[in-house]
């Protein structure tokens, strides 16, 4: 009985799990063929599982019901110990049922590859995504400009992002189009989806990664070709507020700009108490580092659009954290490198006019 009574439990928190925090049921709702893939691919394994569940339930309060000891008709075999029936039932079954599960994981793991490009005739649209601390960068490297927790794309086009951030692991997750994927400092990920209806999806951070994490939102538009089109163009114009007017258009999104983005990781009240706490050098100069990183958002970064953005801020990302990790900086590496190409080149090109 107690199992049975876990067994009704669990099933009725997933499925207050599955509505989602809108009271929608959001990972049902799917709006793209990734989602709507997974989504089925889900509610297939949930519904194979309750094929032992839902017998399980109903046998347990049946036999609790039969052999009541008030059932004077009801079969009394103390000897009893084996049935072939029952051995091949209970085990022939989940068997049965584990082999389709795997299939299922096999086939849809390879089908629903977040690498995989997603096959369309329109072109995809490349979007290159900063985990930054507590809000979400946005790059279009093809249409030179950048967004703060807005993302906006074509419905029915690809959609193909490359993944990495600029602080601790998180998570980016789009719930109705696609499956969550990491974030990670020093590394790039990617994640292909397509939205086949225009509308506004939720998007957030599945993964904890400070006071902050929950500040992590942002709006994904899924808007028509030519919404998407002079969308792109009034930001280019510095203009972006005459389609948003609660954003703020910025210029250039270059290395200065990037580093004002960063979040502070402590309360006010524990900044004060570090403050108030600093004795030797040391430890006021720490207190002096808090109070100018400042405190962790209590609300979401404002929508900001970017005109423009430094070339290979992306890959400026990657790369200082590569660096840190081999412990070399690779810019100054590849420019000693450059140089003494160039000297070596020199000293040849001296050697062949002095022959």
């Amino acid at each position: 009985m107690r199992q049975t009574i876990l067994a009704v439990l669990s099933l009725s928190t997933l499925a207050v799990l599955l509505t989602g925090c809108g009271g929608d049921l959001v990972l049902l709702n799917s709006k793209g063929p990734v989602a709507a893939g997974q989504s089925n691919l889900m509610m297939t394994a949930i519904y194979l599982m309750l094929l032992v569940v839902i017998p399980s339930i109903i046998m347990a309060l049946w036999f609790g019901w039969k052999y009541h000891a008030s059932n004077k008709d009801a079969d009394y075999k103390p000897t009893w110990a084996h049935s072939t029936t029952i051995e091949v039932v209970v085990w022939g079954i989940p068997v049965i049922i584990i082999g389709i599960l795997a299939w299922l994981t096999w086939v849809g793991s390879h089908k629903y590859d977040p690498y995989r490009p997603i096959e369309s005739e329109q072109a995809p649209l490349n979007v290159q995504v900063i985990a930054e601390q507590f809000k979400w960068v946005f790059i279009y490297p093809e249409q030179n400009i950048a967004t703060v927790n807005e993302l906006r794309f074509p419905v029915d086009t690809p959609v193909s992002f490359r993944l990495t951030s600029n602080f601790t692991m998180n998570s980016f997750f789009i719930p109705q189009l696609a499956g969550q994927i990491y974030a990670m400092a020093g590394m790039q990920t990617h994640l292909n989806v397509l939205a086949e209806e225009t509308g506004v999806y939720r998007g957030f951070s599945a993964n904890y990664s400070g006071y902050g994490f929950s500040q992590m939102r942002f709006l994904a538009y899924s808007v028509t070709r030519p919404e998407f089109d002079q969308w792109v163009a009034a930001v280019k114009a510095g203009n972006g507020t005459s389609v948003n007017p609660e954003a703020i258009q910025k210029g250039i999104l270059d290395q200065a700009e990037f580093a004002t983005l960063r979040d502070g990781n402590r309360a006010k009240h524990q900044i004060e108490s570090i403050v108030a706490r600093a004795v030797t050098p040391e430890e006021k100069a720490e207190a002096a580092k808090l109070e100018a990183e400042g405190t962790y958002p209590t609300k979401p970064h404002p929508v900001t659009y970017y005109s423009s953005v430094e070339p290979k801020l992306f890959e400026s990302v990657i790369n200082k954290y590569m660096s840190n990790y081999h412990g070399a900086d690779h810019s100054a590496q590849a420019g000693a490198e450059h140089a003494g190409a160039s000297h070596a080149n020199v000293e040849h090109a001296t050697a062949s006019v002095e022959e």
